[in-house]
């Protein structure tokens, strides 16, 4: 019993390790300098905008190529995280010049291109990675 057990353990193991590698080959990253708004209009009711990012995304045969995201949204508030290239990490700190938090840009990190709001990105993901 103890055997089948880590048996069942082992094949686990491996499942796990192997769809995670095939899962982290098809990723993208921001190039965060990249950002360009297409349209920007501000309203007492609200803002719309549309921007595009460029993107590094590898496939699942490790193959790079850039792709420029479009990214077009509606806000009613703006609290300053709105209008930003996917997978951009911000931190909100305390500027003294202002004396008041502010939002800072981190890191860009890796994320799957099917979560994106791009439409190019998700085509990409699914011509390359499903």
């Amino acid at each position: 019993m103890f055997r089948l057990f880590l048996l069942v353990l082992g094949f686990a193991t491996l499942f796990q390790v192997t769809h995670s590698s095939e899962a982290s080959a098809c990723r993208c990253i921001a190039d965060p300098f990249s950002k360009q708004y297409v349209y920007y209009t501000k309203t007492w009711y609200g803002t719309k905008r549309k921007w595009t990012c460029v993107y590094t995304c590898q496939d699942a045969q490790q193959q790079q190529v850039k792709i420029t995201g479009t990214h077009e949204d509606w806000y009613t508030t703006d609290k300053g995280l709105e209008g930003i290239c996917d997978g951009l990490h911000y931190v909100n700190r305390y500027n003294t010049f202002k004396m008041d938090f502010v939002w800072q840009f981190e890191d860009a990190r890796y994320f799957d291109a099917s979560d994106s709001t791009a439409p190019d990105l998700k085509k990409w993901n699914q011509e390359k990675c499903r």
